[in-house]
C-alpha cells in the first residue's frame, strides 16, 4: 500500500518552495533588477529551459558538463536543462545576428539547474539575473556590464560597505602563467585558481600536484601580486594585451568598489578577456555575481565573429545578504479591500461591487458564507488594508462603511464615489 502521509513526499534536495510571501519578495527584487537593466538600455528576453547538449557543453568546461541535468535520449535528441543563460542568449543572437543593430543589450530573469551538492546560497534549482552585450569589443562594454551589476545591488539598498567587485583579465593571467607552466597545463591551473578561495591551502596544493614544487611556489607568489606591482616590461605579448585591456576598463569604473584581483579566473572555459566577481564585504557568502568577456562564443555557435560580454547574478546568495543587512523589501500580501457580506441575499450585489473595485484595486470577498464577525477576523488574518461592510441597509442607502484595519478608523462613503476613486 502506498503511504498517503504527506511527509513521504518531500521537496527535492537543493530546491526551494516559493510560498506567496516568498514569491512576492522575489518579484519585488526582480522588478528592481528589471528596472535597473531597462534604465541601462537593456531589453528583456527569455529562452527555453531545455537546450541541446552540444550547445550546453560547448566550451563550458569538464566540471560543468558533469553538473548538467540531462534528459533521456529520445529520437536522437540529446537535451539538457540550462545551467546559465549565456549560451542560450548567444544562440538567440546568432539566429538574428544579421538583422540586429549592434550592440545588442539583452537581459533575462529565470530559473537554472545544476546537479551539485547543495549548500548555503547554492542550489540545484536556482534563479539568476543575466545581462549580455553582443557586438562591442570596447572596454566601455565591460564597464557597462559591471556598472549595471553594481547599480542593481545599490538599488536594493546595498552600499560600498556591503560588497565589492574583484576584476581581472584572462589574457593577463594566462600570459603570466605561461611564463611558469606549459600551455598543456593551463586549463588545469586556471581551474585550480578559480577554486582557490573555496578550498584550503593544502587542497590547493593538491589541485596543483601535477606541477613541480618550485612552479607551485611561483604561482602562489604571482597570485599575491597587485596590479601596480606587475612588471609590464617583462610581460609577454598576451599578458601585455590583457594588462592594457584591464587598465582601460578600470578607467571607466570607480575604484571604491572595484578592485584588482589576479586570482579571479572564472571557471567557465569560454572567457577571453575581462572577468569579474562580486562578493559581500565580509567574504561570508559565495559570489553574488560573476561574468566577463567571451569573444569567441558567437563564432563557435555558427555566427559571425562577434565580441560579447555580460554577467549573471544569483538570487539565493543575494537573499542571504539582504536578510543579514535587514534590506529585504517590506511585504504586504493582503488585498486593498475585503468585502464582508452581511447576508446571503445580497451576495450578487457584493460581487458586482468587487468587480467594480477590481478595475483599480486588489479585492477579496467572503467565499465561505461566514458570519460577519468571522469575516472580519479573517480579513485581519490575511492583512486586508480596508474592510467594506455590505448589507441590505448599505444597498438601500447606496452607502457603505469602510474600516481602515491599520488605524481602526471607520468612515462612510457613497458606493458610486468608492468605485470612481
Amino acid at each position: 500500500m502506498v503511504s498517503t502521509d504527506c511527509m513521504a513526499f518531500r521537496r527535492v534536495k537543493g530546491t526551494v518552495d516559493y510560498f506567496p510571501e516568498d514569491r512576492l519578495l522575489q518579484n519585488m527584487v526582480f522588478d528592481i533588477f528589471r528596472s535597473a537593466a531597462i534604465r541601462y538600455g537593456f531589453s528583456e528576453v527569455e529562452a527555453p529551459a531545455l537546450e541541446s547538449m552540444p550547445l550546453l557543453a560547448a566550451k563550458s568546461g569538464e566540471e560543468i558538463k558533469k553538473q548538467i541535468f540531462t534528459l533521456d535520449k529520445r529520437s536522437g535528441e540529446e537535451l539538457g536543462m540550462r545551467f546559465e543563460f549565456t549560451a542560450s542568449l548567444a544562440r538567440m543572437f546568432v539566429e538574428r545576428q544579421k538583422s540586429l543593430a549592434k550592440p545588442v543589450k539583452w537581459f533575462s530573469l529565470g530559473r537554472m539547474w545544476r546537479y551539485e551538492q547543495p549548500q548555503a546560497g547554492r542550489l540545484r534549482e536556482f534563479y539568476q539575473f543575466n545581462a549580455e552585450i553582443f557586438g562591442s569589443g570596447r572596454p566601455e562594454s565591460d564597464a557597462e556590464a559591471i556598472s549595471l551589476a553594481i547599480e542593481s545591488l545599490k538599488a536594493l539598498g546595498l552600499t560600498k560597505k556591503d560588497f565589492f567587485v574583484n576584476i581581472n583579465n584572462r589574457k593577463l593571467l594566462q600570459g603570466l602563467l605561461l611564463d611558469i607552466i606549459p600551455k598543456s597545463r593551463l586549463a588545469d591551473v586556471l581551474r585550480a585558481i578559480d577554486k582557490r578561495e573555496k578550498i584550503t591551502e593544502q587542497e590547493f596544493d593538491k589541485e596543483l600536484s601535477f606541477l613541480e614544487k618550485q612552479k607551485i611556489i611561483k604561482i602562489k607568489e604571482l597570485l599575491q601580486q597587485d596590479l601596480d606591482a606587475l612588471d609590464y616590461s617583462s610581460m609577454n605579448n598576451m599578458a601585455r594585451e590583457g594588462y592594457d585591456e584591464l587598465k582601460s576598463v578600470l578607467g571607466f569604473l570607480g575604484r571604491d568598489i572595484v578592485r584588482f584581483s589576479i586570482s579571479t579566473a572564472r571557471g567557465l572555459a569560454y572567457y577571453t578577456g575581462t572577468v569579474f566577481e562580486v562578493y559581500d564585504a565580509k567574504g561570508k557568502y559565495r559570489a553574488l555575481a560573476g561574468g566577463g568577456r567571451y569573444d569567441r562564443m558567437i563564432e563557435l555557435f555558427g555566427g559571425q565573429s562577434t565580441p560579447a560580454t555580460g554577467f549573471a547574478m544569483g538570487y539565493a546568495t543575494l537573499l542571504l545578504l539582504l536578510k543579514e543587512k535587514g534590506l529585504l523589501p517590506k511585504i504586504s500580501l493582503g488585498p486593498d479591500y475585503y468585502i464582508a457580506v452581511v447576508s446571503d441575499d445580497i451576495r450578487k450585489e457584493a460581487l458586482k461591487l468587487a468587480s467594480g473595485l477590481r478595475k483599480k484595486y486588489s479585492v477579496d470577498i467572503d467565499l465561505m458564507k461566514r458570519t460577519l464577525s468571522k469575516q472580519l477576523k479573517y480579513a485581519d488574518s490575511i492583512g486586508a488594508r480596508k474592510v467594506i461592510v455590505l448589507g441590505p441597509d448599505e444597498l438601500k442607502s447606496r452607502e457603505v462603511k469602510i474600516k481602515d484595519m491599520a488605524t481602526g478608523k471607520e468612515k462612510r462613503i457613497k458606493i458610486s464615489s468608492l468605485i470612481q476613486s
